[in-house]
């Protein structure tokens, strides 16, 4: 059995969305207050895996396509935002996706020298940077339009959305806990 570079492409982009979402996910639970102190080890350990597996997966999603003869991409268009002929705003955005999930690894493993602060700023693009993947692979990916696609598609982005609510509210709690403490 011979698999296609579009096919190698299409695996590659949807494990690396998949990873990318449960790195952010495993982030958001790990850092909520409410997360057990016996699983924060080994969920950061796992962001930071899962993290680093995904990115590593869109350099190969990205590779692939230099070698697609069907639609025959030149380096540029896969590093350079907004430069391919094939559907150009969509490539670029996940090409901007690409850089941002490169920003915020290379701060984290960088961050006593770029500082907290910094790298906190930087961590907050994590969510936009999972939106701008998966706009690029519902409007891109040839297989968006099935069933299974728009459940996982509208199942991560539902986690992800509770799992950020959770935290908010969590840290409110806390916050307004801390404030009662004090006056009290």
């Amino acid at each position: 059995m011979v698999i296609t570079t579009w096919e190698w492409t299409r695996v590659s982009g949807l494990t690396s969305f998949f990873l990318i979402f449960i790195s952010v996910f495993a982030g958001l639970l790990h850092s909520a207050p409410i997360s057990p102190r016996k699983w924060k080890v080994s969920l950061f350990f796992f962001h930071q895996f899962t993290g680093w597996l995904g990115f590593l997966i869109i350099i190969f999603h990205g590779a692939m396509l230099l070698f697609d003869s069907y639609v025959s991409y030149q380096w540029y268009e896969v590093l350079v935002p907004f430069m391919s002929d094939e559907h150009r705003l969509l490539n670029g955005i996940g090409t901007i996706a690409f850089y941002g999930i490169f920003l915020i690894l290379l701060s984290s493993d960088m961050m006593k020298k770029v500082g907290r602060s910094l790298w906190k700023k930087i961590h907050l693009f994590s969510l936009p940077a999972y939106l701008l993947a998966l706009v690029h692979g519902v409007l891109v990916g040839t297989d968006s339009d099935t069933g299974t696609m728009m459940t996982i598609y509208a199942g991560t982005s539902f986690l992800l959305l509770a799992a950020l609510m959770m935290k908010r509210v969590s840290v409110a709690f806390q916050k307004k806990e801390r404030s009662m403490a004090k006056e009290g």
